[in-house]
């Protein structure tokens, strides 16, 4: 792995791809299928991540808004682990929500 610095502000928002839902990214560390990835998320107000399933453990950090996912808030500063082969419930947000996501190395 080499060093890497983005200046993120620079970077365009494109469509979201990676999982089923409304909503924009940023792909930070996009390495080859199974090495990892770091994603900015962003999704409007009303937006929404259908429910969904990965290989691998996934970290969210909220960085400015909130989202709502099996009947709790998760707001700016929280911190959570999904872990691999398990169901990603529903995540919405009803004023709009940017998340950094880190997809661990499929081991």
């Amino acid at each position: 792995m080499q060093q890497q610095s983005i200046y993120t502000p620079d970077m365009p928002w494109e469509k979201l791809t990676e999982f089923p839902g409304e909503g924009e990214v940023k792909r930070l560390r996009d390495q080859e299928t199974g090495k990892g990835q770091t994603i900015l998320v962003r999704l409007s107000a009303g937006g929404q991540i259908r429910p969904h399933a990965h290989t691998t453990g996934v970290q969210h950090y909220v960085l400015e808004g909130e989202y709502e996912s099996e009947g709790k808030i998760y707001g700016a500063g929280t911190y959570r682990l999904l872990p691999g082969h398990e169901n990603v419930a529903d995540i919405s947000t009803q004023n709009g929500v940017t998340i950094l996501m880190i997809y661990d190395p499929v081991g």
